[in-house]
């Protein structure tokens, strides 16, 4: 048995995928006025006690996220000569030192 329902707007049928999905739904997709939603992870807390949530957005406040991400300031790129304080441009000796003790883990 398949729910048919009308559009309230333009009287055309709903499409039952629409009404399987949205089964409160009172008209057609043309004839609603919800645009598509765009939704970013977050993740929330701190040390141990974090958790991910879905934060749903309008395409407006999305593009506005986006831009503003883009906007944050990456991590710096390692600078090897200013990392070498003893005056010697030669760093060769500590170009693997920050791998040491990785092979440990």
């Amino acid at each position: 048995m398949t729910d048919s329902r009308i559009c309230i707007k333009c009287k055309q049928e709903i499409n039952p995928l629409r009404i399987k999905a949205l089964p409160t739904a009172k008209t057609c997709v043309d004839c609603s006025t919800t645009g598509a939603k765009k939704g970013v992870p977050m993740m929330f807390g701190e040390k141990d006690h974090t958790w991910t949530d879905m934060i749903i957005m309008e395409p407006e406040g999305f593009d506005r996220f986006e831009k503003l991400n883009k906007q944050k300031v990456k991590f710096d790129t390692l600078d090897k000569t200013e990392m070498n304080s003893d005056g010697d441009d030669d760093v060769s000796e500590w170009d693997n030192t920050l791998l040491d003790g990785l092979e440990d883990m």
